[in-house]
């Protein structure tokens, strides 16, 4: 009678599986156009532009052309990171988050960077980087035995 629970609660999730994955697409696409058009406007702004960065002012146009072009792109993968995470929560395999914790932590790392001054240059700092670095590639290399011990089954 167990078994046919865990069945249930497995076929309940898969209901969701599909409809999750289209919402996560289209919301990728959304984010990468987001994305795209950002980066071609701050570029536009930069380079045919003659206002400069103004600390007082709150305008669209001033945000774009302050923001470090790193910290954009740290903020979008966290926002890719956070939709790729909602969707694959109706998976049975936890495994499958470990490809968004991969984003998100880049996405840190990329806002961590962009923040930094050469007057922070200290070990703390470099040990942060490091460990952020090692945290990635331990999470890509537990994708990969994971994916070698599942292929041997």
């Amino acid at each position: 009678m167990a078994d046919r629970d865990d069945r249930f609660e497995i076929d309940f999730l898969r209901a969701f599986l599909r409809p999750a994955y289209v919402v996560m697409m289209v919301l990728q696409m959304v984010l990468g156009l987001a994305l795209f058009v950002t980066l071609i406007v701050k570029y536009y702004m930069l380079v045919f532009g003659t206002e400069v960065c103004s600390a007082d002012s709150a305008s669209l146009g001033n945000l774009m052309r302050c923001t470090n072009t790193l910290e954009i792109a740290g903020h979008f993968l966290l926002a890719l990171a956070g939709i790729r995470f909602a969707a694959f929560m109706f998976q049975d395999r936890p495994r499958a988050l470990l490809g968004p914790l991969v984003i998100g932590l880049s996405g840190t790392l990329l806002l961590f960077i962009a923040g930094l001054r050469i007057e922070h240059a200290t070990w703390s700092v470099a040990a942060i980087i490091v460990t952020l670095m090692l945290s990635i590639s331990a999470v890509i290399g537990g994708q990969f035995i994971l994916t070698r011990l599942r292929s041997r089954d």
